[in-house]
Parts: C-alpha cells; structure tokens; sequence
C-alpha cells in the first residue's frame, strides 16, 4: 500500500456581503484578530513569476511531485522605498510504501 504523505484540497466560494457579514458575525466569539492590520484587516497584494515556457504552471497542473512559485508580496500600501518578500514556495509530495 501507498500512502501520501502531503495532500491539499483547497475549495473557494463567492458570497454575497450579507453572508460574508452572517459568517464573520457568527464566528467571530472563536475567532481573534490578525496582531498585523487595522482591526485585522490588511491589503496583500502578490505578483507572480513564470518564464515564457510556463513550467511553473505545467508543474501544477500535470501535478508533479516537485513544484515550485514564485512570487513578490507586499503588505498594505508601500511606496518603493516600502518592504516587500519574495517567496519561494515549494512542494514536495512524498510516498510510503507500507
């Protein structure tokens, strides 16, 4: 038997600003705020890299075990002379034989 190690599964939503304001209220008694923000909230913005084969993307959707993304995030409002990361983000999927 095979097992993998890693697994994600990610599913995403679109509600309207009454659910969005029913769904904060009712999870707000188990929830705390972000320490970085205004009241939690922040603005992210992120700018991913690709080269013109579009090997990061094919690494994703062929699902490789190695994948990579790059990327350039900034937090809140900045100007040039304002922080910013750039991420390396990468995923190896690993399995046992059992």
């Amino acid at each position: 038997m095979v097992l993998e190690i890693f697994s994600r599964r990610e599913q995403k939503y679109l509600i309207t600003r009454a659910q969005y304001e029913m769904l904060v209220e009712q999870m707000s008694p188990y929830m705390r705020y972000d320490k970085f923000g205004n009241e939690g909230k922040y603005t992210v913005t992120s700018l991913y890299f690709e080269n013109q084969n579009h090997v990061i993307y094919f690494e994703t959707k062929n699902k490789l075990r190695f994948r990579q993304k790059l990327r350039l995030r900034i937090y809140d409002d900045t100007d040039i002379n304002g922080l910013a990361f750039f991420e390396v983000k990468q995923k190896q999927l690993l399995f046992l034989q059992s």
